[in-house]
């Protein structure tokens, strides 16, 4: 009876240092990385706002993440304007004890993050997350661009969606950091404009959104603006900034 006690009491002692040595080790971590931050800046599409990013802003939040939702104005100034006012605020960011600066961008403003990234050494690289992004240029913009309100409507910056690549050399080659891409459509052959070729979201096509090396990439059944509130793209967001995948 007695050998039977001492037993289980040894066993009960061994347990609780067990216990402790995890509750000492997590405490150790926690403090390894107390202060540092995970700051993820969003840059919103042509004729959007800032609050068209709010719901995700908010999920990453929850998540434990720092957030600047950038604003612009797509038709009032250049993409090099734009540029050089995201840059002062991402040079804020770098006065924090931080731990890296990641993006989520949608349509145009994938375009802003990679025009910037190929003019800025980015310090402190996170990830990158392209929503629906015109990585190859927009055939829907070149079709709309034949009505001559076209160029007053996206202004200045926008009206470079036609063709990115031509109208912004500097962004020819795919941005420095790891990044990936989630496209809209239907997941058929057919997208949801009958003018554009193959599966589109109404604006880009699914073809239009793939870069040369991306690290991950998915389709998400969802119209073009409305990706963005949709809970499978906001979840998908959160795990590739985490991760570096997407949730398949």
């Amino acid at each position: 009876m007695l050998k039977h006690t001492v037993f289980a009491l040894t066993l009960f002692i061994i347990a609780g240092l067990i216990f402790i040595m995890i509750h000492i080790q997590h405490k150790i971590s926690n403090d390894a990385i107390k202060g540092k931050e995970r700051w993820v800046f969003l840059v919103h599409g042509v004729l959007r706002s800032a609050s068209s990013m709010s719901k995700i802003e908010s999920a990453l939040k929850e998540k434990g993440f720092k957030t600047h939702n950038f604003e612009y104005s797509s038709r009032k100034e250049t993409i090099k304007a734009i540029s050089k006012r995201l840059h002062k605020e991402i040079k804020k960011v770098y006065e924090r004890d931080i731990e890296s600066i990641s993006f989520v961008t949608h349509s145009f403003g994938t375009i802003v993050i990679r025009y910037y990234l190929a003019n800025h050494t980015l310090k402190k690289k996170g990830r990158f997350v392209m929503i629906a992004p015109p990585n190859k240029g927009s055939q829907w913009a070149r079709i709309l661009s034949r009505l001559s309100l076209y160029q007053w409507v996206l202004g200045v910056a926008g009206g470079k969606i036609q063709d990115v690549e031509k109208s912004i050399p500097a962004i020819t080659a795919p941005p420095p950091i790891e990044f990936g891409v989630i496209a809209g459509g239907t997941g058929t052959r057919i997208g949801m404009n009958p003018l554009l070729p193959g599966d589109d979201d109404g604006t880009i096509t699914v073809e239009e959104t793939r870069l040369e090396g991306m690290k991950d990439f998915i389709q998400i059944i969802g119209q073009h603006s409305l990706l963005l509130t949709q809970k499978s793209v906001i979840d998908n967001v959160v795990h590739f900034l985490n991760t570096g995948k997407f949730l398949h």
